[in-house]
C-alpha cells in the first residue's frame, strides 16, 4: 500500500465505497431542475456576530433602581413550506436552503400531490437546528423526521435524540443496507444499530470562472498547484478599479474590482485547508488530542490571513460582506470554493454556467497535497416520535430515497448505489466533477460525541483570528484549550 493510499483511508469512511468510482467514469451535463418554490439560503452560513469586549460593572449607587430584566430572545422563525392537503401533515425539520432547498421543495410538492397528503417543511439555519432538535425531543414535541449530516449522527445518537431504524425502515420497507456502501453505513451506525438513512454525498468543490482567468491573460486549464503558486497567480488575477495589481504601487485595496478567491463558508473551507496542510489528517483535533495550535494548523490559518491582509487577494473575513456567489456572477472572482449544492445557482445564471467548470479543490499547502471536505445529508427519526409519526416519516423517506436522481439535479450525489448508476444522474456536469474530486481527494471529518461543540470552538477561534479581533496565535491557543477541555470530558 502506498503512502497516498494509507492517507486516503480516512476519507473512505463513507464515500469511496459509495459507488462514486463507478459513477464518476461516465458523468457529463443535464438540464435544469424543474421550477420550485423559493427556499431560504440556510445552507449558507449566517455572518458571525460582532465580538463585544465586556467592561467591568461599575458599583451601583444604593438609590439606583434595579435594572429591568433582559427580554427573552424570540423563538427563531423557520422558513415554512406547506405542500398538499388532506390528513395530518408530515412535519420535517432541516437546514436545506438555497438552490438545493428549492429542489427539495419540488420533491415534497410532488410527493404530496401524488399521495393526496400534506407536508410541513421547516427550514432552519443549521446552528439553530442543532439547538432546537434536542430541546424539542426533551419536551416531547419532536417533528416526524429530520435531515442533518453524517458527521453529527454519532453525537445525536449518543445524546438519545434519534431512534434506531433497523426494524422500522430497512426490514419493513425492503430498502436494505446493501444498496448503500458499507462505509456509508458505518457512519450512520451507532453501537451496532442503524441510526439514519443516507440521502446523498456532498461537499466542497472548486468552480472556475474561465472569463476572469482569460481576461487576466492566464490559462484556465493551468491552475496553481500549491500555496506559493496560488499567491503568484492570484497577484496577476486581482486588480483594483484602476487596473492596478496588489503588488504594484498605487493599488487601492478599498476599490478591488476582481478577487482571486473567497474564504466562503469556514465550516468547509477551513477543514479542507487543514486536510491539505496535514496531508489528509484533521487540523482541529485527532483522537483525544487538540491540534488547533499545532505548527501546521496555525500555518493553514496564517496562510488565509496573509491572503487577506498581506497579499490582499482575498476579501478580509468580516461581517456584512456580499455573498461569494454575487462575485462569481459579476466576474469579480476567479475561483469559488463552494458546495455541490451550488448547481441550482448556475442553472439560474446560464451565461455564468457556460463560462464555469468544476475541478478538484486547488491546494494551498506548500507541498501541493490535494484535499477537500466531504459529508453526507442523512434522514433520521427523532426520539419520542409516535407510531403515526414514524409511519408518515417512513413513507416519505422511502420515496425520497427512491427518487434520488431528482435530488441529484441539486448537485448532490445520491447515496443509493442503484440510483448513482442512473443515466440521468451520470449526465450532470457538476456531479461528475464532484464524484471525480471526492474519489481523488475527499476527506471526512471524524465523528465525535461532542462534534457540534468542538466545531463551535474552532470556528470561534478561527473567526477571531481572521477578523483580527484577536492576534492569530492567541486566538488559536485559546481555541486549542477549549477543544482540549471538550475532548477531556467527552
Amino acid at each position: 500500500m502506498s503512502t497516498r493510499d494509507k492517507k486516503s483511508l480516512s476519507r473512505r469512511q463513507f464515500l469511496i465505497g459509495a459507488g462514486l468510482v463507478s459513477a464518476a467514469a461516465t458523468l457529463a451535463a443535464c438540464g435544469a431542475p424543474a421550477a420550485a418554490p423559493a427556499a431560504p439560503a440556510a445552507e449558507k452560513p449566517a455572518e458571525p456576530a460582532a465580538v463585544v469586549e465586556e467592561k467591568p460593572a461599575e458599583e451601583k449607587p444604593a438609590e439606583e433602581k434595579p435594572a429591568e430584566p433582559e427580554p427573552v430572545a424570540a423563538e427563531p422563525t423557520p422558513a415554512v413550506g406547506e405542500y398538499g392537503s388532506g390528513g395530518t401533515p408530515t412535519v420535517i425539520w432541516h437546514g436545506l436552503g438555497g438552490a438545493d432547498g428549492a429542489v427539495f421543495a419540488t420533491m415534497l410538492q410532488t410527493f404530496a400531490k401524488d399521495n393526496n397528503t400534506s407536508i410541513r417543511s421547516e427550514t432552519y439555519n443549521w446552528d439553530v437546528f442543532f439547538q432546537k432538535m434536542p430541546t424539542a425531543v426533551a419536551a416531547g414535541t419532536p417533528p416526524d423526521w429530520t435531515i442533518f449530516h453524517a458527521a453529527e449522527v454519532k453525537q445525536m445518537a449518543t445524546e438519545g435524540v434519534v431512534i434506531p431504524l433497523d426494524d422500522v425502515f430497512y426490514k419493513a420497507n425492503s430498502i436494505g443496507t446493501d444498496d448503500f456502501s458499507p462505509a456509508v453505513m458505518d457512519v450512520c451506525t451507532h453501537e451496532g444499530k442503524v441510526m439514519a438513512v443516507p440521502f446523498d454525498n456532498h461537499g466542497w468543490s472548486c468552480y472556475v470562472n474561465t472569463n476572469v482567468i482569460k481576461n487576466a491573460g492566464l490559462d484556465p486549464e493551468k491552475l496553481p498547484t500549491n500555496g506559493q503558486e496560488f499567491i503568484d497567480w492570484a497577484l496577476k488575477i486581482v486588480v483594483d478599479e484602476a487596473g492596478k495589481h496588489p503588488n504594484e504601487d498605487g493599488f487601492n485595496p478599498d476599490k478591488t474590482k476582481v478577487w482571486a478567491l473567497d474564504f466562503s463558508w469556514p465550516r468547509f473551507t477551513m477543514p479542507s485547508t487543514w486536510f491539505q496542510f496535514h496531508g489528509g489528517k484533521p487540523g482541529q483535533y485527532e483522537g483525544k488530542t487538540a491540534k488547533l495550535n499545532s505548527e501546521k494548523s496555525v500555518a493553514a490559518v496564517q496562510y488565509w490571513h496573509d491572503l487577506m491582509y498581506k497579499y490582499k487577494v482575498v476579501r478580509p473575513a468580516l461581517p456584512g460582506l456580499p455573498w461569494s456567489g454575487d462575485l462569481m456572477k459579476t466576474d469579480a472572482m476567479a475561483l469559488w470554493w463552494d458546495g455541490t449544492w451550488s448547481l441550482g445557482f448556475f442553472k439560474d445564471n446560464p451565461e455564468l454556467e457556460k463560462a464555469t467548470k468544476a475541478v478538484p479543490l486547488n491546494s494551498l499547502a506548500p507541498d501541493g497535497f490535494g484535499a477537500q471536505k466531504i459529508d453526507s445529508h442523512i434522514m433520521a427519526i427523532p426520539t419520542g416520535a409516535k407510531d403515526d409519526q414514524i409511519e408518515r416519516a417512513i413513507k416519505l423517506m422511502v420515496w425520497l430515497s427512491n427518487n434520488g436522481k431528482t435530488w441529484a439535479t441539486s448537485g448532490q450525489i445520491p447515496a443509493r448505489l442503484s440510483v448513482q448508476k442512473d443515466p440521468d444522474v451520470q449526465s450532470i456536469w457538476s456531479v461528475k466533477a464532484a464524484a471525480d474530486a471526492f474519489n481523488k481527494q475527499g476527506f471526512t471529518e471524524a465523528a465525535h460525541p461532542a462534534f457540534i461543540e468542538l466545531q463551535t470552538a474552532w470556528e470561534t477561534a478561527v473567526g477571531a483570528a481572521l477578523s483580527n479581533t484577536e492576534p492569530l496565535k492567541e486566538a488559536l491557543d485559546k481555541g486549542n484549550d477549549a477543544i482540549q477541555s471538550i475532548l477531556d470530558r467527552a
